[in-house]
């Protein structure tokens, strides 16, 4: 009994600190993150009596919790951008999922196959696991609120928000071709017209169209309220039940859920853009504090999971490449996808190198794990771990300085 009231105390103590840190973070100019990873690692060494994964969860157990924080974090995503963003917008996200995105895969899954003597499916997990920018972890770098159509962010915050949560969807066909390509005895023996027509094609094209259709009709149902009643009914919890409605559904068209839920956010205020009611900010509010409890909890757990050895599961090859893929792979190739864009080298810089890697690295890797028939994948519990470290320390350590710095130019 005694253990579960520390137990409380403990989880209480973390969740007030978290009105305070960011107050004293913002000063040092660091990630409000950084702090709760070494608040987790002073709670497991304390002993507190947390479901600490020991250095992991059950695979289908850290999938859920993945998972639910990402869609939520997806959902704040999409109603931050909303539509008044007009498609020229779109084409610097869409650069970075089209160029880097692809080509940070190639060069992972070729270091992975001849450099850390991974097999090729494992390889190519990877590579997949590793190619969306976090959603989570990065929101610090994202839309600090709904945008307008009269004054809204078109610079780093903006093509951050997009490209995360267009590419947490996005991965998903590649971790597919590699689960394929795990239960095949070759690559040749790979469906590829199966692969292509169904996983690459239908279950984008479906997953888009669920949460559009969801979004849309939404939004259109809100406007035959009163303003009196719409601000009733658009509290947090329609955002909450629309993100875990639209997941299910699009799941249950075996199609991809990460993009429906996006795809929701986005047009729920279709048919309300012009206006400049308050339903906007409640329907933001309470999932975008959700999202932030469930993300301490989460850096707290995954601070446990470092100091109890699951970075020991990655050698030196593996810890090296991690800090190349931080320090380099990413911000080359995000650098190549913004050649000849609008913007200065400065804020190309920037972009490029604040692809941040988090929680969906997890879901994917576990995922992946629940469903194919890999082998020889440990290490990539230890490289995905260190990956998400670095991102935390070195981009937690910049982000703050880097959005300040462009709100001068």
């Amino acid at each position: 009994m005694n253990a579960y009231f520390y137990g409380l105390m403990s989880l209480g103590l973390a969740i007030g600190l978290m009105s305070f840190i960011p107050i004293y973070t913002n000063k040092l100019k660091i990630s409000h993150v950084i702090p709760l990873l070494v608040f987790g690692m002073l709670l497991y060494f304390a002993n507190v009596p947390f479901p600490w994964p020991n250095p992991l969860w059950p695979l289908e157990t850290g999938k859920i919790i993945a998972e639910i924080i990402v869609i939520i974090s997806l959902m704040v995503a999409g109603l931050k951008v909303g539509t008044n963003y007009k498609l020229s917008h779109w084409k610097i996200p869409f650069r970075l999922i089209s160029i880097t995105m692809i080509l940070s895969m190639i060069v992972v899954f070729l270091i992975s196959f001849y450099i850390l003597n991974l097999n090729a499916p494992v390889s190519l997990l990877l590579a997949a696991v590793l190619s969306p920018t976090d959603p989570v972890l990065a929101s610090e770098l994202q839309l600090e609120d709904h945008q307008n159509i009269e004054n809204k962010d078109t610079g780093i915050r903006f093509v951050l928000t997009s490209e995360a949560g267009i590419n947490d969807g996005l991965a998903f066909p590649f971790i597919f071709f590699a689960i394929i390509w795990s239960k095949a005895d070759n690559f040749m023996a790979i469906d590829f017209t199966e692969l292509i027509g169904f996983y690459f094609i239908y279950k984008i094209i479906i997953g888009i169209l669920v949460g559009a259709i969801i979004g849309l009709s939404t939004s259109y149902l809100l406007q035959k309220f009163k303003v009196k009643k719409l601000k009733q009914i658009t509290n947090g919890f329609l955002a909450l039940a629309l993100t875990l409605f639209s997941y299910g559904v699009a799941e249950l068209a075996q199609s991809y859920g990460f993009l429906a839920v996006f795809a929701t956010g986005i047009t729920i205020q279709y048919f309300d853009r012009g206006s400049k009611e308050a339903n906007k900010s409640s329907l933001l509010n309470f999932i975008e504090e959700t999202e932030k409890l469930l993300s301490l909890l989460w850096t707290i757990f995954f601070g446990g999971a470092v100091v109890s050895g699951i970075l020991s599961y990655a050698d030196w090859r593996g810890i090296a490449f991690s800090l190349v893929f931080v320090l380099l792979i990413r911000p080359i190739t995000g650098m190549a996808a913004l050649f000849k864009t609008r913007y200065g080298l400065e804020k190309r810089l920037a972009i490029s190198f604040f692809g941040i890697k988090g929680i969906g690295s997890f879901f994917y890797l576990t995922f992946a794990l629940l469903n194919g028939q890999f082998t020889g994948y440990e290490s990539l519990f230890g490289i995905v771990s260190y990956v998400v470290l670095f991102s935390i320390i070195i981009h937690g350590l910049f982000s703050i300085r880097a959005i300040e710095y462009f709100k001068l130019k």
